[in-house]
């Protein structure tokens, strides 16, 4: 049976792969309109729909309607993983085409004062800060000088989305200080799955000897949290805002999983076994209290200089949970989620220039609270700290501004993953390996806001 030992270790395929969802990272890309060309430096400003997402204090500023849309048009992710010598052949995120945006709309109450502002706003905002969707597949023929011709193949599709639906108000207590609250919904839902064979043994017609697996993952789950901020005028130019997010609480999940898995030595042992249909699914997505503070300095019409730093407090909770052994075996992403916590900083300038234009450009972090691994013989998220800039260039017209750039980020860190020995059984005990990882992120983005 050392053959079959052999050509079945290939399905190792099926292992947990903490790259695919990113439980453990902030600020993946940027989100919003006048945002993103300041690298998310914007709890200071807040003065479009975004800020219900930065702080909504800042909503308040806005001088009667304001309606913003952004949109990442395409999206590039690379990943370099260890040794290719030392690890099976993967490709975890590579190349993918994104469509994370934002939208709100924002309108002020009151009357205006001398300075055109108004006392009261509210808006409803819908965010997308995190979307992975991947795709793989590979299939082919080869040949071992033990057990001749094999056929192998592996295919795997992967989505991962978070939907954050903000609906709050703002109101202006002095002519310096504004304060606002928002009641933010955050949906996420997760659709996994996975096919892989390997068949050796073959007769002229058919492959006598074969080993295949699937799995089917879909769970989702909503909660609820609160953001309250407030927005300070130091001087005329200069600004300070501050918000922070209560720990969100789980309010629904559901989900379901199916795995099967089946074998035939060809020699008449064989075997297949099923998970019940529809094995139930419970999920969570937890975010234990946030706060951000940043400050800005504004010469209207000509200049911005900005900058954020936003504290994430620890967390730890089950991402899925699932009752079945043997499907719960099978799960592709790590189960358990444990964050540390992370400090990250915003930084950001936008000139005005030919009263149309504006050029804008920031840098951000985007550390990982994932734990620093300590044992390399078990599944666990990537730790990966990077570093970002941003890009864009904007036009205004009689209503609208328009911006178009691009973002990149890049870092690396360490993972754990599967190892590449032949000596494993598909879905049983498995052996893992401590690698060097190395991502990089590229978006090209659109956003218009519209004022009325």
């Amino acid at each position: 049976m050392k053959s079959w030992r052999l050509w079945v270790g290939l399905l190792v395929f099926l292992l947990p792969a903490a790259a695919f969802a990113d439980d453990v990272h902030y600020q993946d890309f940027i989100v919003g309109d006048q945002a993103v060309g300041l690298g998310g430096a914007y709890t200071a400003i807040a003065a479009d729909p975004s800020g219900l997402w930065y702080n909504p204090a800042g909503i308040v500023d806005v001088h009667s309607t304001s309606l913003s849309l952004s949109a990442n048009l395409y999206g590039i992710q690379d990943a370099s993983v260890g040794k290719k010598e030392t690890i099976l052949p993967e490709d975890p995120i590579s190349k993918l085409s994104v469509v994370p945006s934002s939208a709100g709309f924002v309108q002020a109450l009151g009357r205006t004062d001398m300075h055109g502002k108004r006392p009261f706003a509210f808006g409803v905002s819908f965010i997308v800060p995190s979307y992975r969707k991947f795709s793989s597949s590979e299939e082919g023929t080869s040949q071992d000088p033990v057990i001749g011709t094999y056929r192998h193949g592996y295919h795997r599709a992967f989505e991962d989305q978070t939907l954050w639906v903000s609906i709050g108000g703002a109101m202006r207590l002095h002519q310096r200080l504004s304060v606002g609250a928002a009641v933010v919904l955050i949906h996420r839902s997760v659709q996994d799955a996975a096919s892989s064979f390997v068949a050796t043994g073959f007769d002229g017609t058919e492959y006598l000897r074969y080993r295949s697996a699937m799995m089917d993952l879909n769970f989702s789950n909503d909660s609820l949290l609160l953001a309250v901020g407030l927005k300070l005028k130091l001087s005329e130019r200069l600004f300070f805002g501050a918000m922070v997010r209560s720990p969100s609480v789980t309010i629904y999940s559901s989900g379901n999983m199916r795995f099967a898995r089946s074998q035939s030595d060809g020699a008449g042992q064989s075997g297949f076994l099923p998970t019940p249909e529809e094995i139930e699914v419970k999920s969570q997505s937890q975010i234990w209290g946030e706060g951000r503070a940043g400050i800005a300095y504004v010469i209207p019409k000509i200049l911005i200089l900005s900058a954020d730093v936003s504290v994430h407090m620890p967390t730890a909770y089950t991402l899925v949970e699932v009752d079945n052994p043997q499907a719960r075996n099978a799960l592709l992403i790590a189960p358990e989620v444990n964050r540390n916590p992370v400090i990250n900083g915003n930084l950001g300038a936008e000139v005005q220039f030919l009263k149309r234009f504006t050029l804008g450009v920031g840098v951000f972090s985007n550390f990982s609270s994932a734990k620093t691994i300590g044992d390399p013989t078990r599944p666990a998220p990537a730790r990966v700290h990077m570093l970002g800039g941003t890009l864009a260039v904007g036009i205004f017209s009689e209503h609208t501004i328009t911006r178009i750039g691009m973002t990149y980020a890049q870092g690396s860190g360490s993972d754990v993953i599967p190892v590449n020995n032949p000596d494993q059984l598909a879905l049983d005990a498995q052996q893992f390996i401590k690698v060097d990882l190395t991502q990089s992120y590229a978006y090209f983005f659109l956003a218009s806001t519209f004022r009325y």
